[in-house]
């Protein structure tokens, strides 16, 4: 009597432990990509923000390389790919393919956006505001 009881608690043991390590497993996976999706979701604002300042003008496409992001983003980094565009006769149009690419330095995470953009001649920064225009 007393070794099947003995038996029963250690087989009701058994479950429970493979029990609470299915439940953790899961757990786990599930907290895993939360955090993939919150960074995917993350470097495509970034990347959508990047693409924007090179339409303000506030970022060069002549850049090259990786640029960090500011604080409080410095674990990512931007990385402008420009490309000229033809009309069908194969001359220039004025439009640039811009490609941004955001990395993440902790975590293996690249996301890419690319546009065709009209961007100005000088390709540099440039003001926001006309200084010209009056503020209101």
């Amino acid at each position: 009597m007393r070794g099947s009881v003995l038996l029963e608690v250690i087989l009701a043991l058994a479950l429970f432990v493979t029990a609470a390590a299915i439940v953790t497993s899961g757990m786990n996976a599930s907290a895993d990509s939360l955090d993939r999706q919150r960074l995917n979701t993350h470097a495509a604002n970034l990347a959508a923000t990047a693409l924007a300042e090179v339409q303000l003008g506030l970022r060069s496409p002549a850049l090259a390389g990786e640029q960090p992001f500011a604080e409080p983003f410095e674990k990512w980094t931007a990385e402008l790919l420009v490309a000229p565009t033809e009309t069908e006769a194969g001359g220039p149009n004025g439009l640039l393919r811009v490609e941004v690419i955001i990395r993440h330095r902790e975590f293996p995470l690249v996301r890419r956006l690319a546009q065709i953009i009209r961007v100005p001649e000088d390709t540099g920064l440039r003001p926001i505001s006309n200084p010209a225009t009056p503020a209101f």
